[in-house]
């Protein structure tokens, strides 16, 4: 190669390195509560649209995954993994985004949900 062939591509490489966005990994804060039949999760994922969203169980492992649009200073991925106890129904979960933030509803099984139960009086 010679020298000008050489300088050609340093300059084609350092002017695409200076209009890369930048891509800024981060895990998404999560505010987690549990109600009588369900665990909920609400993940703050900024940006992230439902096309660029997974949310994933396999083998009792939620994964939180999401893409924001590029706004001028960089791209953000999101990541996040949570173990699920065997007391969630993970074919009943399900999942809405709005203004950024997922809230995820896991059912608990009919197992885990609390059971009344009836007391007698003896004499």
């Amino acid at each position: 190669m010679t020298d000008k062939q050489i300088k050609t591509i340093q300059s084609a490489t350092d002017s695409e390195s200076n209009n890369a966005i930048p891509v800024y990994r981060s895990t998404p804060a999560v505010d987690i509560y549990e109600t009588a039949d369900a665990l909920v999760i609400k993940a703050d994922m900024p940006g992230v649209a439902e096309p660029d969203l997974q949310v994933e169980i396999e083998h009792a492992v939620l994964t939180l995954e999401g893409n924001s649009l590029p706004d001028g200073k960089g791209q953000t991925t999101y990541y996040r993994q949570f173990r699920l106890s065997e007391a969630i129904d993970p074919d009943g979960a399900d999942a809405e985004l709005k203004n950024g933030v997922l809230t995820l509803r896991l059912p608990k099984s009919e197992a885990a949900k609390p059971k009344r139960v009836a007391v007698k009086t003896l004499h």
